[in-house]
């Protein structure tokens, strides 16, 4: 068996991979970075990139004022009573220092404007803006040999930013954006969002020499003296040994690409794995092995919903493409269950999540599974399906028919029960309301349909044929992972860190916000803990 010697092995690519090696390369450490996947990015990638930093060093600079005490209490109602108190600490005093870290190790982040703490601006301690932090715009040819092989999901045009959409209208206003700005993007090769994020981390990675290998499967980790001292794996048919003095960080993602652990830990209809096939648990199974720990979120609210389309990269196989912030807000749709009756606020995602995760106890199911987003010809007319640009065809995996009637039977619905939901929501629609469900009524839910010709924001009839219909699926991170303290070491079931074993991002529970779901936080979370994880290994003797 081949044999590397490091002082830290990083096992992943996502953010939380690529900020522990980084932050480990910074303290002088020999770091390897190892990716199960031939491709480089994991779920970052297809992310729209986004960091939550409280007080963070660049909205210092731009005058906005902020308080960790703030940010504490906007994090305690976002968990919902379910965040362990040291790690919310950990994150609330850590996360800004460590993005100064990476900023003054080359990483170049600016703020992203015109977002407040979402989806609860309401909530004490939240603020109208600052908090949010992306990284800048880099071209793949800057990349070198890795400019090819980075993960790009289906969700974000090439070359935008979160920042540039909202600067454009918004991700509803797809057909005002500046199509020739987008041309020049596209032949710069430009890199955005999620992947301009691992992007600039994998470049001052590679000006660190830090040795980056894909299609590395790790299998099991090393132990010695009940030390975690390395990890044995296979490289494209060869066995690889790497053994690491300092120890392991398992950035590997959650498992939400293994149906055994995701019906094991969800237990939920529909769900549609939103990430790469790759990630399926490897970090959660090796801890595993050795006693570490799991946590799991009673009530996970990081959670998407979307549909699934053809993948455009393997035919036959299908991807998931996240609706929530690209789709269900805009006019001229509304989502119904098998009742054909409507049960949400389209407009806000989470409010999805929380009806079709309902459970009733009469009828013994969830009452809102299976559920369908519908939409018409205005809508496709107006807004961008499935990023098709505004008024392309309907692509031929859409059910479709000429009357309310036609399209109730396909899905099986009750043709006069889907009429009457479709007339109630017309008839408030056209008057700009949604007695129902109050739809639009969020200021953010508002801002993202951008459509300035459209009477509401979040309104408009569904009234034109085609009318078009695709099922909803339930997709998001994973509410287990493995426990960790506050300096990212994984914990024993006995209670105690595992020596040399720390996880970061998704590998590890979401145990500093609980059940809320804030953007940005997830990101930023595998940044900052991955952080303490290579601050803890390089002070560790």
């Amino acid at each position: 068996m081949a044999e590397l010697e490091v002082d830290l092995v990083v096992v992943g690519t996502g953010a939380a991979g690529c900020g522990a090696a980084l932050a480990g390369a910074a303290r002088g450490l020999r770091v390897a970075l190892v990716e199960k996947s031939e491709r480089l990015g994991g779920a970052t990638a297809s992310s729209l990139g986004g960091l939550w930093v409280p007080e963070n060093h660049l909205a210092a600079a731009a005058g906005m004022p902020d308080s960790l005490d703030a940010a504490r209490r906007y994090m305690q109602f976002l968990s919902g009573g379910y965040a362990l108190a040291p790690m919310t600490e950990a994150y609330l005093h850590h996360s800004r220092i460590a993005l100064h870290d990476f900023a003054a190790a080359g990483v170049p982040f600016r703020l992203l404007r015109g977002l407040p703490d979402h989806y609860y601006p309401q909530a004490e301690g939240s603020v109208a803006d600052g908090r949010l932090v992306e990284a800048e715009p880099i071209t793949r040819d800057a990349l070198g040999e890795w400019g090819e092989r980075l993960e790009e999901g289906v969700y974000n045009e090439a070359g935008v930013s979160w920042g540039d959409a909202i600067a454009w209208g918004g991700l509803g206003a797809r057909q005002r954006w500046p199509e020739e700005e987008l041309e020049a993007r596209r032949q710069r090769r430009l890199l955005a969002a999620g992947p301009a994020l691992v992007g600039q981390f994998v470049t001052r990675l590679m000006a660190a020499g830090t040795p980056i290998m894909a299609g590395f499967r790790a299998d099991r980790l090393l132990v010695e003296d009940g030390r975690v001292v390395g990890l044995e794996g296979s490289r494209r048919g060869s066995a690889l040994r790497i053994r690491a003095s300092r120890g392991v960080v398992l950035a590997t993602g959650g498992y939400e690409g293994s149906p055994e652990l995701v019906n094991r830990f969800e237990g939920l209809p529909d769900w549609m794995n939103i990430f790469p096939k790759s990630i399926e648990g490897d970090g959660m199974l090796m801890g595993s092995e050795l006693g570490a720990a799991v946590w799991r979120v009673p009530n996970n609210l990081a959670m998407l919903v979307g549909y699934a389309i053809p993948s455009p990269e393997e035919p036959g196989e299908q991807v998931f493409f996240s609706a929530g912030l690209r789709g269900l807000s805009y006019p001229h749709s509304m989502v119904v269950n098998d009742q054909a009756r409507r049960f949400c606020d389209e407009s806000q995602f989470q409010h999805v999540v929380a009806g079709l995760t309902r459970f009733d106890l009469g009828l013994h199911r969830h009452p809102n599974l299976p559920a369908w987003m519908l939409f018409d010809a205005q809508y496709l007319r107006r807004y961008s399906f499935a990023r098709r640009p505004p008024g392309a065809p309907v692509p031929e995996w859409v059910m479709r028919a000429n009357s309310v009637e036609e399209l109730a039977g396909m899905l099986g619905l009750e043709p006069a029960a889907l009429a009457a939901s479709i007339a109630r929501f017309n008839e408030g629609a056209a008057r700009g309301e949604d007695p129902e469900h109050g739809r639009g009524s969020s200021a953010f839910a508002r801002s993202t349909a951008g459509d300035p010709h459209a009477a509401h924001p979040n309104l408009g009839t569904l009234a034109e044929p085609p009318f078009c219909a695709v099922r909803i699926k339930l997709g998001g991170i994973s509410a287990a992972g493995l426990l960790t303290d506050p300096d990212a070491r994984v914990q024993h079931v006995r209670g105690r860190p595992i020596p040399g074993l720390y996880a970061c991002g998704n590998a590890a529970a979401p145990t500093e916000s609980g059940a809320g779901y804030q953007a940005g936080i997830s990101l930023m979370r595998g940044l900052t803990f991955g952080w303490l994880a290579a601050r803890h290994a390089a002070g560790a003797a």
